[in-house]
């Protein structure tokens, strides 16, 4: 899926096909009518002056539900990846949520 996104002041084509997947969310093998899926996949995309925007696809195997594209910040993007219990050496160390993350909290807010 192709697009712009709009991130403060900058704008970005990003593209699904050609940009880092972080995260892919499980597909289904076979497409039924009867069974619809949603999800969520992580994306990193860099432009031509080494900036990285990270953002989310939000699709469906429903085809009434449009696909879309969310501009996410560097901490919501290590959160979502720590959700699914998987860690990036991409993001700069946060020791503050790392240390609640080790001591077993699942959020930061819980501390």
């Amino acid at each position: 899926m192709r697009t712009q996104l709009y991130n403060g002041s900058r704008k970005s084509k990003v593209d699904t096909r050609s940009d880092v997947c972080l995260y892919a969310a499980p597909r289904p093998l076979r497409y039924s009518e009867e069974i619809q899926l949603q999800g969520k996949d992580l994306y990193l995309h860099t432009d031509r002056e080494k900036t990285v925007t990270y953002y989310l696809h939000l699709w469906s195997t429903s085809k009434a539900i449009k696909e879309k594209i969310l501009p996410v910040s560097p901490a919501t993007a290590e959160r979502f990846l720590r959700g699914k219990n998987l860690v990036c050496d991409l993001f700069p160390r946060s020791d503050p949520i790392g240390t609640l993350y080790r001591w077993g909290y699942g959020i930061a807010e819980e501390f």
